[in-house]
């Protein structure tokens, strides 16, 4: 394990077994799902030179995964973004980032705390995230973090409600579909506590090839969402009650559909006739976003190093305590 994850682990090892997550089906209660990236990033000036400067990089949302071997109701909590939220303006991953979260119950005028020193990459600048490591394109990233459940007002989003695809085949979800998604708006995410912003749209396409996006070609959906910085790493949800194929089902039936992870640009490829490649168009925002679907980000949870990291962490929970909990006994 790398030496940097594992010393921060070290500090927050007590909170990566909680409680059951909420099966989240209201929005008042879904927004509790995300908190705000924050870094200290490098941009360039007109003249060329670097500027300094702490900023809010993106939206983090926070997921759970059961493991039964700590008994029930118990599992492993996650911190999720897209990947590209934890890059510096040149490009590489940052050394660390801070999570901005609502505190519970406060009730002094400084509502949010900060969580620092979370360590985004080692001293190769790799970045030490549970990530695709055989394809850089799948732009999601999973860290083993969740606040103090005493003292953050925080909720999580259980695997159980990842839209995978099986599940989108049953519902039948196509184009049409209404969409939203929770995220940071950089202009204005609240001074005392995090203020998330909730925007509606519709899935515009649905597609088994894979699409290029800015991190390369990779499985997405096209929703029209219009999108801006601080909205990346968002969670995307749709319900799949109401009627549906001839039926009619009451009530909510939230679902995640993936991560927002950026959007498209007034830019069209074109050929002249020496066969040179130009760029035609604006370059403005069209209103279409892509999202990275909730596949992506489960393959993550259960890859080999994910899988390891959870096994360690549950040898040395069973060596603490001396036995296994008696309710995840057969």
């Amino acid at each position: 394990m790398n030496p940097l994850f594992a010393r921060f682990l070290a500090t927050v090892v007590i909170v990566l077994w909680g409680t059951t997550s909420l099966f989240a089906q209201q929005i008042t209660e879904q927004k509790k799902t995300v908190a705000f990236a924050f870094g200290t990033v490098h941009l360039p000036k007109g003249d060329g030179t670097l500027v300094t400067t702490k900023m809010p990089l993106g939206t983090v949302f926070f997921v759970y995964y059961p493991d039964s071997r700590l008994g029930t109701d118990r599992g492993f909590g996650y911190v999720v973004t897209a990947k590209h939220v934890l890059k510096d303006g040149d490009g590489r991953y940052l050394k660390e980032i801070s999570i901005r979260v609502n505190l519970k119950n406060s009730q002094e005028q400084d509502g949010v705390t900060n969580i620092d020193g979370i360590p985004v990459s080692d001293e190769r600048g790799d970045l030490i995230w549970f990530h695709d490591a055989k394809d850089e394109a799948i732009d999601v990233a999973a860290f083993p973090l969740l606040p103090n459940e005493n003292k953050v007002d925080f909720k999580t989003i259980p695997v159980s409600m990842f839209a995978e695809e099986p599940i989108l085949r049953e519902f039948k979800v196509s184009e049409g579909d209404a969409v939203y998604f929770i995220g940071l708006m950089a202009q204005y995410y609240g001074q005392h506590r995090n203020f998330p912003v909730v925007r509606r749209g519709a899935l515009a396409l649905m597609t088994d090839e894979k699409i290029q996006t800015a991190t390369g070609v990779q499985k997405a959906y096209i929703a029209e969402l219009v999108t801006w910085p601080g909205n990346s790493g968002s969670p995307v949800f749709l319900n799949l009650a109401g009627m549906r194929d001839g039926s009619l089902s009451l009530g909510s039936n939230f679902r995640f559909l993936g991560l927002l992870c950026g959007g498209f640009l007034d830019r069209r490829p074109g050929t002249v006739l020496d066969a040179s490649q130009v760029v035609l168009g604006s370059g403005a925002n069209i209103g279409v976003s892509y999202i990275v679907p909730a596949d992506s980000l489960k393959a993550i949870l259960e890859s080999a190093p994910a899988r390891e990291h959870r096994d360690l962490m549950v040898k040395q929970f069973l060596d603490a305590t001396g036995s296994i909990p008696e309710n995840s006994r057969n």
